[in-house]
């Protein structure tokens, strides 16, 4: 059974579909251990489709079947979360964006690409996961990138979240987590089950002891990359002093 490569973790995967193994096919690896299985079931994905309001293909029934139980296993078992942002990689740092859909996270990154260039690495546009690792927390790409299907194999180390929101003017302010706390379970799946919940704090809480968390107000214009970026060099320039 293949193996793949996401979130830094080995994950058993048996397609069902040829569109499904095609979208995991750039997270492939040689190993022949995991340390789990994400697999769906033919009858779990009939059972999926029939639960449907409306009609869905049954290659995407099982990739969001797959992705929902890597997340739950990620949460459970290896400190991690997913976490509905568009995130980017600046100068070997992450970067993320979140909002409700429609707001305009693809649009802002977009801005960075046009304004940073080759900086500017896209890690995933729409559905990356974050773990904490030895300390330290990592944004990790997912085969699942969104509409835009934009993002890369990669992972960095996360530098700051950004909670959008639209305006007429730019502006970055850094909050503290009770501020956007809605906003932020907004993006992750909120688990049923308590100890799962306590994790799930417990990474919000080490994450943005670590990662700088912005209100961020912005428009359409390029303008808006260089303040959201700005913000964050600055406050890092006073934590340094």
């Amino acid at each position: 059974m293949p193996v793949y490569r996401i979130a830094k973790l080995n994950i058993r995967i048996e397609p069902l579909y040829p569109q499904t193994a095609q979208r995991l096919k750039p997270f492939l690896t040689d190993s022949t251990s995991a340390d789990f299985d994400a697999s769906a079931a033919p009858g779990d994905v009939e059972a999926y489709l029939s639960r449907c309001k409306v009609p869905c293909a049954p290659h995407l029934a099982e990739g969001s079947m797959i992705l929902t139980e890597i997340c739950r296993t990620v949460l459970r078992d290896h400190d991690g979360c997913f976490f509905h942002s568009s995130a980017l990689m600046m100068d070997g740092e992450a970067y993320l964006f979140t909002a409700l859909s429609g707001t305009g996270k693809s649009t802002h990154t977009a801005l960075w690409r046009k304004h940073f260039g080759d900086r500017v690495t896209m890690i995933n546009d729409d559905k990356p996961i974050v773990r904490r690792i030895d300390g330290k927390y990592w944004v990790c790409s997912t085969p699942w990138m969104g509409k835009s299907e934009i993002g890369s194999n990669i992972d960095a180390p996360v530098k700051a979240v950004y909670v959008l929101q639209r305006a007429e003017k730019n502006s970055a302010v850094r909050v503290n987590v009770s501020t956007v706390f809605r906003q932020l379970f907004e993006a992750t799946l909120v688990p049923r089950e308590p100890e799962n919940m306590q994790k799930l704090l417990a990474l919000f809480d080490g994450l943005f002891s670590q990662a700088k968390l912005f209100l961020l107000k912005c428009n359409q214009d390029e303008e808006a990359a260089a303040v959201a970026y700005e913000a964050a060099k600055e406050d890092s320039d006073n934590d340094e002093h």
